[in-house]
């Protein structure tokens, strides 16, 4: 028999975190705009656009599969920002220089550095984790778990080294856990990290959860000059970055996931684990701020030291970690955690074991070193030297049920992220009436042209079984109804051009029936422009008098 105890998990990302999701934000499915990056479906972008829009992408897309044809629909894309914008499923906060390189590169060819080196314009952005059904960012519990389990290693190891059976052999890291663990291979069941489960960590309100797209750059971690110069790191010299989309630092208790721990009830059996590797929360949190606390105040003051940390943020964070909070985490109620890309080769290997290959220059063999000797930072720009961010580092707060939690000091990041998130919901919301009326006007624009159509082919029809006199007839009447209209009476115009020529032809064989109409058509003519002059109104006058007279034969 066993039962499950639970308790809350309340994670607030103090740094840029990134969860991999295998999937990125293509150029040709997002744009960004005022400092936000608004992602789309190829659906709703197709019912978004007019139907002048949707034939000149459908010429884009007619052409050869080429690097050229991808641009093309990019920029395609950008200058039908707006209406794409109003229809976005999602939006991601951009700061003003990513969306600088994103407008620099949209669309365009390879660029080149001032140093001469082609710079591939590679848009697309690794998207932080997520829930399918939703799109809301979540932390995956696998990764809590697994940053969890090397706490609690290092906590077994206690410092010390590979035992020397273990140098050589492939399986090392494997057959160290199941030592540290006390467990042989293949029993997996006496695992005490199989007792432990934790679920996804989901946004407390969606609304206001805010990711964010920064740059990943590499950063020499000490000072290394050759000949008086400062020399980069290897990635910095051939222009390697990443973007990636994060969940935004400093976001108070904004995920919540839950802790499970599977209890024997008692009963001992040879398939449980050892009890005393038997884990718990207090437990976890004591191993846990044994490992990553020490190393996020190393990393804070390395940053520090080297001048590329953001003052700004680490004054948030010592303040975050202050106060009510300290006493939380000095009594094991709440810890810290390091997950997700970049976390660093340090926070994902035991103290005392550690052993990082160093990659060299060309030629070169690799060293061996027990720290790395450079660091992936969160940065807003790719060149920056400044102002940067650590990845991964969370804090986690323990507490079951509706246990009230200690009051936090609220970062001023958070404020930022609220204004935000309010400019770009009433963006979207306008833009969303603007298409709305759009599609309102070209709809009721649609109906008027197939009214006109109609009209036009029901004339066409009636006029095509009338005789030749009385199509004349017609003809006349659109001219005097186009004139009335416009206000135009010319006794020299076309309208009374027209009429002459008609009185003449109806003097010589016209049916009385349509000689009749044409008379009764010409006298409101002219009574409409005006009779000509008295010589040649004598002369209409009896044209229109004979056509009266006219008898059926």
């Amino acid at each position: 028999m066993s039962l499950d105890q639970h308790w809350q998990l309340a994670i607030t990302p103090l740094a840029p975190v990134h969860l991999g999701s295998g999937q990125d934000y293509e150029p040709t499915g997002y744009v960004i705009d005022e400092e936000t990056l608004y992602e789309f479906d190829g659906i709703a972008a197709l019912k978004a656009l007019p139907e002048q829009e949707r034939t000149k992408l459908s010429g884009i897309l007619d052409g050869k599969p080429t690097q050229d044809m991808l641009r093309r629909v990019q920029s395609f894309f950008y200058s039908n920002r707006d209406r794409l914008i109003a229809v976005s499923r999602r939006c991601v906060q951009v700061n003003a220089t990513v969306e600088a390189f994103y407008r620099e590169r949209i669309g365009q060819v390879a660029q080149h550095e001032a140093r001469g080196q082609a710079v591939q314009n590679r848009l697309e952005i690794e998207r932080t984790a997520f829930n399918p059904y939703s799109g809301a960012p979540i932390l995956p519990g696998s990764g809590l778990k697994g940053a969890i389990r090397t706490a609690r290693l290092d906590d077994a190891n206690d410092g010390r080294s590979l035992p020397a059976d273990l140098l050589r052999d492939r399986n090392a890291n494997l057959k160290l856990q199941q030592r540290l663990f006390g467990y042989q291979a293949g029993k997996f069941e006496l695992d005490p990290m199989r007792l432990i489960r934790i679920s996804d960590a989901s946004a407390v309100d969606p609304d206001t959860t805010a990711t964010q797209v920064r740059f990943a750059v590499n950063r020499k971690k000490t000072e290394v000059r050759v000949g008086g110069r400062l020399v980069d790191s290897q990635a910095e010299q051939r222009g390697l970055y990443q973007l990636l989309e994060c969940l935004a630092p400093l976001q108070t208790r904004g995920f919540s996931a839950q802790l499970s721990v599977q209890q024997t009830g008692g009963i001992e059996s040879r398939h449980w684990p050892d009890a005393s590797l038997r884990f718990n929360p207090t437990s976890i949190a004591a191993a846990c701020n044994r490992f990553y606390l020490p190393a996020l105040q190393r990393e804070m003051t390395l940053l520090h030291d080297r001048g590329y940390l953001d003052d700004r943020w680490a004054g948030n964070v010592r303040e975050l970690l202050s106060g009510p909070l300290a006493e939380s985490l000095s009594g094991d109620r709440a810890f810290v955690l390091r997950v997700g890309r970049h976390s660093g080769a340090e926070s994902v290997t035991l103290n005392g074991i550690r052993q990082i290959k160093i990659i060299k220059g060309k030629g070169e063999k690799p060293d061996i070193l027990d720290h790395a000797k450079t660091i992936w930072l969160a940065s807003d720009e790719r060149l920056a030297q400044r102002d940067l961010l650590p990845f991964g580092w969370v804090l986690v707060e323990l507490h079951e049920g509706d246990d009230a939690l200690p009051p936090l000091t609220s970062p001023e990041h958070s404020g930022e992220i609220v204004a935000w998130r309010a400019k770009v919901s009433g963006r979207r919301t306008r833009m969303l009436d603007e298409l709305a009326q759009a599609q309102a006007r070209a709809a009721e624009a649609e109906q008027e042209r197939q009214r006109v159509e109609r009209e036009q082919a029901e004339r066409e029809a009636r006029l095509a079984s009338l005789s030749d006199e009385a199509r004349k007839l017609e003809s006349l009447r659109e001219l005097f109804r186009r004139d009335q209209a416009a206000g135009i009476k010319l006794v020299g115009g076309e309208l009374a051009n027209a009429l002459v020529g008609l009185l003449k032809e109806a003097e010589k064989d016209w049916p009385a029936a349509e000689s009749h109409a044409l008379a009764e058509l010409a006298e409101a003519i002219y009574g409409h422009i005006g009779w000509p002059a008295s010589k040649k109104k004598h002369e209409r006058k009896a044209q229109i008098a004979a056509l009266f007279t006219k008898r059926s034969s």
